[in-house]
């Protein structure tokens, strides 16, 4: 089938991706937008994974841009607190992270001679500082994750759309015509206004105008393999320091997020409701926080995605095609994974695939998500519940019974486009207490290291620290604007 013209459904983060790659790719191809008015943004801060570099250097916009244009701030990873014993840290910095062959050897050594969770990371990780030595004046930094002002975010992505030839169409969508014989879209309209195009992104955000109301695409649904289906999202004041990290802590019936941008500070509360209604969510919040809180926004959701994304003529990304949960800031590094697949499989036409791997996305994000509720605590009645009674995914109980001698390697995950591997697993179970150190111990041995012995990568670093110039975060990003 030949494409010229596309129409992507929503303005929001996803729809401003999904056009910008488009264009990107397809530059011969007439990509617009049509927004709504009265679709509103939370606004309380997001996160970026690190896809979010890989989408800058391919459309060709600076990273920087994300601190300058966005109201944005460093993420260094998700510090994960109150989850175990002792706090730990999701943070890929190499050398810690580096593997001989496949091998994870510096993780190996921490684990097999049961060192501090911290130990995963460099000092300077766990500090609020940054080093002035990594910076250099190539209008890029030396990180590749970000926390954003979803507001100044969208304005900048807007900015960018209009730049790169994108039209930006403000008009509210009620409907889609089919074609009679095919039963493929051949346009969406307003009351006032038809638009036609040869293919439609469907980035419509939870109101699934496409798939769900045109085409009534079944939901495939994962709440029996996540314990959380609610969430309140607030703003507070700007933080006197910026946190270098998202801060993900757990409370009574869930956990909740803290992201510092540079106006002010997004927080939410993701829960269960089950354990906990919205009101008393918020009075865990205010008891937490030591104020009184404004509830921007409150949902329910089903964690789960479209049973095909590709369907007919039409292509659904970000929330109109999934939701999982914002633990570990998948959404808007799914969009650009699930972009990155549908563009190469588009000049082909070829569906099926392409819907296979966008599922494999999702089922490798939902393994993920699932494995940080391994928990060892009970204190509450939801932390007993998910302890003794998490129905575990098929994918990630299979990789469980694998992991029981060894650590996770890179061929365990066979997933194109897929968002996480055997590195980000690691330093997740072992801060929570997963691995049997024994046997992880036996494996590190039997590859010809000796427990006790000086790990020179992870030495070398300590030492480098030791003279680098640091400065806060905060003050970093004040200059820098």
């Amino acid at each position: 089938m030949k494409v010229n013209d596309i129409i992507v459904i929503g303005g929001g983060t996803a729809g401003c991706i999904s056009a910008l790659m488009l264009k990107t790719r397809f530059p011969r191809k007439n990509i617009k937008i049509i927004e709504s008015k009265n679709v509103g943004i939370v606004g309380v801060g997001e996160s970026s994974t690190e896809h979010w570099a890989q989408f800058c250097r391919f459309i060709n916009i600076p990273q920087l841009a994300s601190i300058l244009e966005c109201n944005g701030t460093i993420k260094a990873g998700v510090y994960f607190k109150g989850w175990a014993d002792e706090d730990f840290m999701h943070s890929l910095i190499t050398p810690h992270s580096n593997t001989i062959g496949e091998y994870h050897r510096n993780f190996a050594h921490v684990i097999a001679n049961e060192l501090s969770p911290r130990r995963m990371q460099p000092a300077g990780i766990w500090r609020n500082e940054l080093s002035l030595n990594y910076f250099s004046n190539n209008n890029d930094t030396p990180v590749n994750q970000y926390h954003f002002d979803t507001y100044a975010l969208n304005k900048y992505l807007h900015k960018v759309c209009i730049e790169r030839g994108i039209d930006i169409i403000v008009d509210d969508l009620c409907g889609a015509k089919l074609h009679e014989e095919s039963g493929e879209m051949n346009s969406v309209h307003s009351s006032t206004q038809e638009y036609r195009a040869d293919f439609f992104i469907d980035c419509s955000g939870f109101m699934r105008l496409i798939h769900e109301k045109t085409y009534g695409i079944k939901w495939v649904s994962y709440s029996k393999y996540l314990p959380v289906n609610s969430a309140i999202a607030f703003a507070t004041d700007e933080m006197e320091e910026y946190n270098k990290y998202t801060m993900a802590t757990a409370r009574n019936a869930g956990w909740s997020w803290t992201i510092p941008t540079q106006t002010r500070t997004g927080n939410g509360y993701v829960y269960c409701d089950g354990f906990i209604g919205k009101d008393e969510a918020q009075r865990e919040m205010e008891e937490a926080y030591g104020q009184s809180l404004e509830v921007a926004k409150y949902f329910r959701f089903d964690p789960g995605r479209l049973e095909k994304a590709w369907h007919k003529n039409c292509y659904a990304v970000g929330l109109s095609q999934s939701f999982v949960e914002p633990l570990e800031a998948t959404s808007i590094g799914s969009v650009i994974q699930q972009m990155f697949c549908f563009m190469h499989y588009l000049p082909s036409y070829d569906v099926d695939t392409c819907n296979q791997r966008v599922n494999a996305i999702f089922d490798n994000i939902v393994d993920y998500v699932q494995a940080h509720y391994l928990v060892k605590r009970e204190d509450t009645p939801f932390w007993r519940e998910v302890k003794y009674n998490l129905k575990l995914t098929p994918g990630l109980e299979k990789h469980l019974e694998s992991w029981k001698n060894r650590l996770p390697v890179t061929p365990d995950f066979f997933c194109p486009w897929g968002m996480f591997n055997a590195t980000n697993y690691i330093p997740v179970l072992y801060g929570l207490g997963w691995f049997d150190v024994d046997k992880i111990r036996e494996e590190y041995i039997n590859y010809g290291y000796e427990v006790g012995e000086r790990n020179e990568d992870l030495d070398l670093v300590t030492e480098e620290e030791k003279s680098l110039f640091w400065i806060s975060h905060k003050k970093l990003i004040k200059q820098l604007v």
